[in-house]
């Protein structure tokens, strides 16, 4: 038998006729096809799509949690944002309100420690060279340099947020409003009050100065005592009222004494006299001390000006190193910035 003749039938099987149209058996000593045999099945050579069982769903305890969990952990984060943004703004310092407060007040202390004319309120009250004109400038002069004004921005510097919440701010701000106070504890209102009483007491020394037995109407001496009388306060209205009293009495006795004749002149004259020694003696008892009425501190305004020097020069540092970019407080140049 030839092995290479691939024509040859096996033995027992007659070889098919093709033009009788007859086809060979199946698998008649071939391999079958299993795709032949089921034609749904896929081709040969491609893996099988493996069969998954459907997704069992999620148990609602567990799915709570996990929302609970992530909305816990959305809102943590949501915070941590908002006070990584708030709390630097919380604990800044506004030091522009106190810079620009201190700014404002420089001036009027430095009319303060300038102005003289509280000194010579205290100093001419007993002056009959100073003019009732002059004396009453010297007051209004100082009510203008103790203004409400200069009262008011102490205040308000006193509650910003650069000397209430900065220890060495506040430190040097008590220095000097302690010195300050030491000048003049009043309002406006009150040291109004006390220098209208000084200048009561100044304008009866100045007019009792320019009486004369020989010339001068009881009217002229009652107008001079009413501005004690009339000042309001009870110790110089008692002391104008006895001043007056006695004051008519001598200036009766002096015109007694220049009415008599002669034989009676010398003794009207003794009269005249004892009256005059016995006011004398009475206002030595009686006069009372204005500064004790009315207390009046102008001395020395020179520590009081040198803390707020200190204080305002402190307050300017620190806002150049805090300083609100673009406020206008200040000069920028070259990235430096410039407060005075």
């Amino acid at each position: 038998m030839d092995n290479n003749n691939f024509n040859q039938q096996p033995q027992g099987q007659p070889m098919p006729n093709p033009m009788s149209g007859q086809q060979p058996p199946l698998n008649q000593g071939y391999p079958m096809n299993p795709q032949m045999q089921n034609p749904q099945m896929p081709p040969m050579g491609y893996p099988q799509p493996m069969m998954r069982p459907p997704k069992q769903p999620m148990d609602p305890a567990k799915k709570k949690k996990l929302i609970l969990g992530l909305s816990i952990g959305g809102v943590v984060l949501i915070l941590g944002i908002v006070a990584a943004i708030i709390i630097p703004i919380l604990l800044r310092v506004d030091y522009g309100t106190a810079y620009n407060t201190a700014k404002e007040l420089k001036p009027k202390i430095y009319d303060i420690y300038h102005s003289y004319d509280c000194e010579y309120v205290v100093d001419y009250v007993d002056s009959t060279y100073t003019s009732i004109k002059s004396y009453t400038e010297y007051i209004e002069n100082c009510k203008k340099v103790y203004s409400s004004d200069v009262n008011d921005l102490i205040a308000k510097l006193e509650n910003t947020d650069g000397v209430k919440r900065n220890s060495e701010i506040s430190a040097a701000f008590a220095k000097f409003k302690a010195e300050y106070t030491a000048l003049s504890s009043d309002n406006n209102e009150t040291l109004s009050a006390k220098l209208a009483l000084w200048q009561a007491r100044h304008n009866f020394v100045y007019a009792a100065d320019d009486l004369s037995y020989t010339s001068s109407s009881d009217s002229e001496y009652t107008t001079t005592a009413n501005y004690l009388i009339n000042s309001g306060n009870d110790a110089l209205k008692t002391y104008g009222e006895g001043w007056l009293e006695r004051k008519l009495a001598i200036a009766a006795a002096y015109r007694a004494y220049r009415a008599a004749s002669w034989q009676t002149s010398s003794q009207l004259y003794t009269e005249y006299n004892n009256k005059k020694n016995e006011l004398a003696d009475w206002i030595a008892a009686n006069k009372p001390d204005i500064n004790t009425i009315a207390p009046l501190n102008f001395d020395d305004t020179s520590k009081m000006y040198s803390e707020f020097t200190k204080l305002y020069d402190l307050i300017s540092a620190t806002y150049q190193r805090n300083y609100n970019s673009g406020s206008g407080d200040c000069t920028e140049f070259l990235g430096e910035v410039y407060c005075e």
